[in-house]
């Protein structure tokens, strides 16, 4: 067992950052308020799978919407307290642990928002060690978990319990509900016991946040490169250096999607995303694609830029990072693979890319 104190956050908004692949939301906001609840509640302790007692419940959290929402219309996080007394209620069972639906971006501090006010343990894990846009894609539908009943809240105190036939169908609701919600809603799925949690968590993925965030510090105050420091702590490679140009998004269906295009020499590499970048091309050469996670660090600082906050003339480094394992496996890929997003293209984890 692991405490989280404060101590900790910088490096869990960087490194979760990273694994959000563009999505997840931009962590800053969520940051600011884990410090003040965590300065006034306590720690949280972080827990493996191996110390899940018998009798627990582990219900993984997350928001929900188009992440350029996130930046005008803030969670207050009263949300989980409402998602939680609804999630007993709809269950009839007390939970006793709780885990981050998605470790990537700003939706893995959703559960340390709450955990301390009320003394819970945090699962050291999540359902896709990155992020993805849609609530099926996770290993717990790979592992076929019965994702509800799902509950959902919003700001105002609203709260919807979904039951469905399947993930997909969830995912059909949930997203029409988010809309009707404001394109932001906080929810709660796929409870599971401690056999469950075994089976379908993607297992150390807080911890794989936090080492790669330290990375980054550390690069910083030793001043050293911290692009190449995250490349050797997530054995990825460094598909370009260059200057953002081109931006083109819009929020179309609950999602934020678009394309941004990188100038790097006299070259132009552009990035295609759904929330996460996607998929990453030299003219019709293909340089990176889901599942791996593309990431854009600012060149310096080695800041991460999720889709919401690219800006034009920022200075950036390209990165691809391998996929977990169970998304490079075929029923991975009918998940979370690039046809799914509708790319001709077949994912390669062998695809060969230059380290500039």
């Amino acid at each position: 067992m692991k405490q989280l104190t404060v101590n900790d956050l910088e490096n869990l908004s960087l490194g979760s950052a990273i694994l959000g692949s563009g999505g997840g939301g931009d962590p800053s906001y969520a940051l600011l308020m884990a410090r003040y609840l965590m300065e006034r509640d306590g720690p949280v302790k972080l827990i493996s799978l191996d110390e899940l007692k018998e009798e627990d419940l582990v219900v993984p959290l997350s928001f929900m919407g188009a992440p350029l929402i996130g930046i005008e219309k803030i969670d207050s996080g009263r949300e989980l307290d409402l998602l939680l007394h609804a999630f007993e209620k709809a269950i009839q069972r007390k939970v006793t642990v709780l885990m981050a639906a998605e470790i990537g971006g700003a939706n893995a501090f959703t559960p340390l928002l709450i955990a301390a006010k009320w003394g819970l343990p945090l699962l050291d894990g999540d359902m896709i060690g990155r992020a993805f846009p849609e609530l099926q894609m996770s290993s717990c539908n790979l592992k076929n978990l019965k994702a509800t009943p799902a509950v959902m809240v919003d700001c105002l105190g609203n709260s919807v319990v979904i039951e469905t036939t399947d993930a997909k169908k969830l995912e059909e609701i949930a997203r029409a509900v988010t809309v009707a919600m404001g394109s932001s809603s906080a929810i709660g799925l796929y409870s599971m016991n401690r056999q469950e949690a075994k089976e379908a968590v993607v297992p150390g993925t807080f911890s794989q946040a936090l080492r790669l965030g330290k990375s980054i510090t550390e690069a910083r105050k030793e001043r050293r490169d911290p692009i190449l420091s995250c490349v050797e702590a997530s054995g990825g490679v460094v598909l370009a250096r260059g200057t953002l140009i081109d931006i083109d998004q819009t929020i179309q269906g609950g999602f934020l999607q678009g394309s941004v295009t990188i100038l790097s020499g006299d070259e132009k590499i552009e990035i295609l995303y759904q929330n996460e970048y996607l998929l990453a091309k030299k003219g019709s050469e293909v340089l990176g694609l889901t599942p791996d996670l593309l990431v854009l660090l600012e060149e310096n600082s080695g800041t991460p830029i999720t889709s919401e906050t690219l800006r034009y003339g920022l200075q950036v480094a390209l990165l691809s990072i391998p996929a977990p394992d169970i998304w490079q496996t075929e029923e991975g890929l009918k998940l979370v693979g690039p046809r799914v997003f509708g790319y001709d293209a077949d994912y390669q984890p062998s695809l060969q890319r230059i380290l500039l």
